[in-house]
């Protein structure tokens, strides 16, 4: 964490992108079009990166741009919250945007819809629509809002992630750096730690300034985050509150993540998940919700000596997801799993990295499927069965509560 700190600093020092500012950012009187900033929302509007944005950021970021909406919540006369969003489909005059739960949450219970919610979004052009709860998730902290507008309207680029990155030696390489393009989207697209990510978002006053905070792609890690979710992916952006909700994209401008803010860094869930969980509803009409009971990474992932005494004993091993806890009373307890075993088949699957496994656990909810995992102490791949549970009301994951601005 002491080089990204520094590496940070030495990018903030050098960019060419930077000007001296005309006044000192920081005062108490800030205000973006008559709404006040507090001190930590100064703090990032002000953040060097954010600030002085390269074009290569901006032609990203203006790809999406158009669909990247505010969103504001309120139970009665009181406001529950404001976040960003991303049209992810259009159909006719109906479209759905992809949001955070955390927009229809009761202030003082963190598993409950507020009541007598309204939602107003508003779009990049100014236009502002009435929000219909579409479907919401409390256990990822997601919700779909629909709105009805007289045409359809512009919607995002999805792309799932690849998190599938090989440990063997051999593969190393210099690569040279390709120059920046737009690109059609893909099936897939390959993220590893170093990748450049940014943050998007929306103010959630007039004129709705579309704001961008780039940063690098990190890996599966808990960042002494707050959040209980163990889906979570982390990346070096830094974005005000009402970022959360908003897209995570690409260098080619196509979302990979739904935001949400971790003082100090980002945590963000998988467009893989956020994408799975909404086509099961649509399906449906109903949500999935695996349990892991277990917090895992991918095996790239491990400290260095974990790594040597893996590919020591088992060479063939480069790929895998490697337990970091088991939760006690979990189906992963009971199943046998264990510290520092790595995962390498799951339901008749070879398991090359995180996502595939709960893209895998997604698909046998309720069912007991046979997985094998390889462990210092033994000398061949050990053979479990494991139920998969699913997040019932008492194992929903814990979000922040919120307070109103």
């Amino acid at each position: 964490m002491n080089f990204d700190c520094n590496k940070r600093k030495w990018v903030e020092a050098f960019t060419p992108w930077k000007r001296d500012p005309k006044e000192a950012p920081y005062s108490p009187d800030v205000v973006i079009e008559g709404t006040h900033l507090s001190g930590m929302e100064q703090d990032v509007y002000f953040y060097p990166l954010n600030l002085h944005l390269n074009i290569y950021t901006k032609r990203a970021a203006l790809k999406v741009s158009t669909s990247v909406v505010s969103l504001e919540s309120y139970s009665g006369e009181k406001e529950i919250f404001q976040c960003s969003g991303t049209i992810i489909e259009s159909v006719n005059a109906y479209s759905i945007v992809l949001t955070t739960a955390s927009l229809l949450r009761c202030s003082t219970s963190r598993n409950s819809l507020a009541e007598n919610i309204k939602v107003i979004v508003h779009l990049f052009d100014g236009r502002s629509f009435d929000g219909q709860i579409e479907s919401y998730d409390f256990h990822y902290n997601v919700a779909a809002i629909k709105i009805l507008s007289d045409t359809p309207l512009p919607i995002a680029s999805l792309a799932h992630i690849s998190d599938s990155i090989t440990i063997f030696p051999s593969q190393l390489q210099v690569t040279e750096e390709k120059p920046f393009q737009l690109r059609p989207h893909p099936n897939s697209f390959d993220l590893i730690p170093g990748d450049s990510v940014i943050a998007l978002s929306r103010f959630y006053a007039k004129p709705y300034e579309f704001m961008a905070a780039p940063g690098e792609f990190w890996f599966i890690d808990r960042c002494d985050s707050d959040f209980d979710c163990k889906e979570l992916f982390m990346a070096s952006c830094r974005i005000m509150r009402c970022g959360i909700g908003g897209p995570l994209i690409n260098r080619y401008g196509e979302v990979i993540g739904i935001c949400f803010n971790d003082f100090g860094c980002l945590a963000f869930l998988p467009i893989n998940i956020a994408s799975m969980w909404w086509e099961h509803y649509k399906k449906y009409r109903q949500v999935r919700r695996p349990w892991l009971g277990m917090e895992v990474t991918n095996l790239y992932a491990a400290r260095l000596h974990t790594l040597e005494q893996i590919i020591s004993k088992f060479p063939d091993v480069l790929e895998g997801v490697i337990v970091e806890e088991v939760v006690p009373g979990s189906s992963a307890e009971s199943a046998g799993l264990k510290h520092n075993d790595v995962i390498i088949q799951f339901g008749g699957k070879r398991i090359q990295s995180f996502l595939e496994l709960f893209e895998s656990m997604w698909n046998n909810v309720g069912e007991s499927v046979e997985l094998a995992v390889i462990r210092a102490s033994h000398d061949v791949p050990v053979h479990l069965s494991m139920v998969v549970e699913e997040a019932t009301s008492d194992k929903l994951y814990s979000w922040p509560l919120w307070k109103s601005r």
